[in-house]
């Protein structure tokens, strides 16, 4: 009965051990310091669609190397973004690459390296930002998936 009870419950223990993909998600108005009401709006429509992806974690800026950054366009007409994708270096892709001193690694690790560029249009805020996390989803979460975890 014991067996019965471990072979039953290994499948799922093994489904609910993988990591979270964690994001950051950082959308502003075109030429502006912060959201005017459409950005604002994505902003919300675009977390609740990536938080509703089983494996991804929209987390803090200071908890993620995958920042999603999306610029709202700011005139009359269909609404537009633009959407980056870009990563961090870590220490360890450095030293892979050979780079193994501090203060260089420093300023390699402030860097941003850009994963992938798009430019989205839509009839309304709600229709923008699920085509967005759809292609984020089939696009960079995708290829990340496959990646192997490290030890």
């Amino acid at each position: 009965m014991m067996a019965a009870m471990l072979a039953c419950a290994a499948p799922t223990a093994l489904a609910q051990s993988g990591e979270k993909i964690k994001v950051v998600l950082d959308v502003r108005s075109e030429g502006r310091a912060s959201r005017d009401e459409v950005a604002t709006r994505l902003l919300g429509d675009v977390r609740r669609g990536l938080e509703a992806i089983g494996d991804v974690e929209v987390v803090p800026r200071d908890e993620g190397r995958r920042i999603i950054w999306i610029v709202t366009g700011t005139t009359a007409g269909p609404y537009a973004a633009s959407v980056i994708v870009t990563e961090r270096y870590d220490r360890e892709t450095l030293m892979v690459l050979g780079i193994e001193d501090d203060d260089m690694a420093g300023r390699m690790m402030a860097l941003q390296i850009v994963n992938d560029h798009q430019i989205f249009t839509g009839r309304d805020p709600a229709a923008l930002a699920r085509r967005i996390v759809a292609s984020i989803n089939d696009g960079v979460l995708t290829k990340l998936r496959t990646l192997k975890p490290r030890p």
